[in-house]
Parts: structure tokens; sequence; C-alpha cells
């Protein structure tokens, strides 16, 4: 199929101008010509024109009063002024009053002119597939509850709905120079999606991190549509849905869930701590008392072996108690918890451990402190249990009102983009998100494990713990 040329119309006084714009661009656009603001706006009622290009210096009516002239009737073709003079009061009328894409010195570079007409035109089509999409669904533009945009090739808003004004704190002036990519928080993410965009033309309901103007986290479902014209994307266009309140309120649930089970287990370690630790060590001292009275069961071998099994039973209960909730934890808080987590798992030569706090590290809200803890026991266990590791690096730090925690093991990783969550990922995860914190999994077969976790501190600090 023969791809259809661009149509250009040329206006100028000069007629060699117009001559010499013909032979150059003939053969590439399908060029129209006027010598007068009324010969092309005749053109222009006539034909269907995609760029017009028009000298500024005209008798009786100038370039920039031609191309607004034709606004409201034709509102789609895209305009350029072409001059040989310049003076900054002409520039910025061309821009307010005749809505110029680009302001070209004469005398013109052909190349440079050819992909300047290129470019008008892509937007051209944008501008009127925008438009009757626009116009179909003006209502719901108008009355949507949601965030409705559309973007040029480039990410450059060119509109949106009063809810997705509102939402981002976003004014209708400055619209005009915001991109989609400012309303990521992660420039990174926002790559991805672009490149998702440019690979399969379309999202459906990615959950993304957004941010207001004033900065403020939109938690939101974003999806977009690539608008193509001849196979190549011209624009998005696409809707935000804010799940910011959802978020909170499945956070907050999942965050009561998982307070209610720590607090059954608080309960259960003191009840085994204060009962059953109280009556074993009742055993061993009445059996102390026996040994002491009787010197033949005193040397009895038996005896000797009953010691020990109610010893290796009193440690092992401990070892329970402080699993299911080390008594440092509520009395030296968490940093000194991990520190005894370690101590009583390193094993020399084999297993090791690196424990690095900043100075100044805050002392967390109790809860998120025991949900910080579970999450350093459960990277333990799996890095010891499944990946083999001898040697595990904990890291706690805080900046700008974050909390930064970096888990590092040497054992033998997984694939970490096949990875299928068992439930002790799926146990991190959840604790992270219930506190709307942030985990990134950095891991590969035969080489380490890595987890990044960012908590917001907001109002989870209690006061400063001592260095």
């Amino acid at each position: 199929m023969k791809k259809e040329k661009i149509k250009v119309l040329y206006v100028d006084d000069e007629v060699n101008n117009l001559i010499s714009f013909r032979a150059n661009f003939r053969n590439i656009y399908e060029v129209h010509t006027a010598e007068s603001a009324k010969e092309g706006i005749n053109i222009l009622n006539e034909k269907e024109i995609n760029v017009i290009i028009t000298d500024q210096r005209m008798p009786k009516v100038t370039g920039v009063q031609f191309l607004e002239s034709v606004i409201d009737n034709h509102p789609f073709p895209v305009r350029i002024i072409l001059t040989g003079f310049t003076d900054i009061d002409t520039v910025i009328e061309a821009i307010n009053k005749g809505q110029i894409f680009r302001y070209i010195m004469k005398p013109f570079d052909i190349e440079e002119l050819k992909l300047i007409i290129d470019n008008a035109h892509d937007l051209f089509w944008f501008r009127k597939n925008s438009k009757d999409a626009l116009v179909n669904y003006k209502h719901l533009f108008d009355k949507s509850t949601e965030t409705i945009f559309t973007a040029n090739a480039s990410g450059k808003l060119i509109e949106m709905s009063k809810a997705g004004l509102q939402l981002f704190k976003i004014s209708t002036t400055e619209l005009e120079t915001t991109y989609l990519s400012y309303l990521f928080i992660n420039s990174e993410e926002y790559k991805k999606v672009f490149f998702q965009l440019k690979n399969n033309d379309s999202i459906i309901d990615l959950p993304v991190k957004l941010k207001s103007s004033g900065n403020e986290v939109v938690e939101a479902l974003l999806s977009v549509s690539a608008i193509t014209i001849n196979n190549t994307i011209t624009g998005f266009q696409g809707m935000i849905r804010d799940i910011t309140k959802q978020k909170e309120i499945e956070g907050l649930v999942m965050r009561t869930i998982i307070e209610t089970q720590e607090n059954e287990r608080i309960r259960i370690g003191k009840n085994l701590h204060d009962s059953v630790g109280s009556m074993l060590a009742a055993v061993k001292v009445m059996l102390h008392g026996l040994s002491f009275k009787n010197e033949a069961l005193k040397k009895d071998p038996e005896m000797a072996k009953v010691f020990n099994a109610l010893n290796s039973t009193i440690i092992e209960m401990r070892n329970i108690c402080f699993n299911i909730m080390p008594k440092s934890l509520e009395i030296m808080g968490l940093t000194e918890s991990v520190k005894e987590l370690c101590r009583l798992i390193e094993v020399p030569n084999a297993i090791e451990f690196d424990l690095l706090v900043s100075p100044g590290f805050p002392k967390l809200n109790s809860q998120l402190e025991i949900s910080i803890f579970r999450i350093v026991q459960e990277f333990i266990n799996n890095s010891l249990n499944h990946g083999k590791a001898t040697k595990i690096s904990l890291e706690f730090s805080n900046k700008a009102n974050k909390v930064y925690i970096k888990l590092k093991d040497n054992g033998i990783g997984f694939n970490a983009d096949s990875l299928k969550a068992g439930f002790g990922i799926k146990n991190i995860k959840s604790r992270v998100q219930s506190y709307n914190g942030e985990l990134n999994i950095s891991s590969f077969p035969y080489l380490s494990t890595e987890f990044n976790i960012t908590f917001p501190l907001m109002n989870l600090t209690e006061s400063v713990q001592p260095n």
C-alpha cells in the first residue's frame, strides 16, 4: 500500500520563494502554495492540509495574523512560521496567538525543514485522533472522577480531566510543561512503563506509585493505550485510578492481622516462659536436692543423663520463647535483638554475621520493630536452609525520613524473575506492604541474594535510640 504524502501549504508573498519551496519538496510532499493569506484560506477550505508554513512579513496580513484567523475553522493543521526577520515580541505573539509549532529563520536548511515537517505531521494526526476521541467521550472526560489524559509521543501531557488536575495538583498552565514521567516517583518504573508501551501498545491496570506536584504519594492503577499512525506511535491516551485510600485500608487490615498474630505470639511466649519454664526450673532444683541427699544417686550415670536432657530442654524452650518473642526486643529494641539473634545462630568458621547500624538509628514504633525483626528472621532462615549461605550481612540506616534495611547473603541464590513466592517471601512482602514500605529483591542463581527494604518513617518513631 502506497504511503499517503504529507499535505503542506506554504504561504509567501514572494513568488520566487514559492517556486523554490515547491522545487525542493514536491517529490516528497503534496505541496500547495499561496501568495496571500486570502488565497491560503481558500486552499484550506478546499483541501485537507496537514502542515501550514507561512512567511511572517507579508503585506496587509502578517503570518501570525493569518494563522490566528484559521485556528477556529482549521484547528488540526500544525503551524510553522518561516521568516528572515525576528524579534522577541514577534516570537511571543506567534506562540500565544498563532499556536506555532516551530519558528524557523531564513534561509532554511532543506533537511532540517524536512525533519520539522515530518514531526509536525505526526502531531497533526495525534491532534486529530485525540480530538475525535475527546469529542466522542467529552461527557466522560469532563464528568469522570478518574484521571483521563492524553500525551504526545514524548510523553508530554496534552489534556487531563479535572479530576486528574485536582489529584496531581496541576494547574492548566502547568499542564503545558508537564510530562507523564514527572508523575512517577521512581524514574526506573516510568522507563519500564514506556518500554512496555513501545512494545505492547497498551497497559491495563498496572500498579504504580505516582506523586502530586506537592510530592504527595498517589497509589494508582495505570491503563494506557498507544495511538499509532502508519505503525508509528504518535501519542498515548489513558486513565489513572487513584487507589491510595484502598491501599491504606488494605495496609491497615493487613497490619491489624499481623499485630493480632504477634500479640498471640507474645501471650504464648510469656505463658511458656512463666509456666513451663518455671516448672522446668523447679524440677531441676528438686533433682539437685535429691542428688545432694543421696551420694549414690549423685554418681549414677543415669542421673547425669537426666540432668543433660533437662538442661537441653530448658535451652530449647528458651530458644522457642526467643523465636516467638525475644524479651530483648521489648527491653532493648530492634538492633539489640538482631544482635542477640545473630549471636545465638553464629557458628565460628561456619556461619558468620556482619551487622552494621548507622549512628542515630531511631527507636521505631514497637509493632514495626516486631515486623522488621520477623523479616530478618525469615531472611536468615531462608539464607541458611535454602541458600546454604555461610555469611550474612545486615545493614540498618535512616535518611530523609526513611528507614533503609539491606539484607544480603553469599548463598546459592535463585532466579528472582521466575520466583514463585513461597510462604516466607509472601510473609515478608505482607509485612513490608502493611507499613507502606517497598521491597526490592535481587538474586541470581549460584551468586548472592539481597533484599533492600525501605519504610517511610511518618509517625513510626518513638524516640532516638542511643548509639
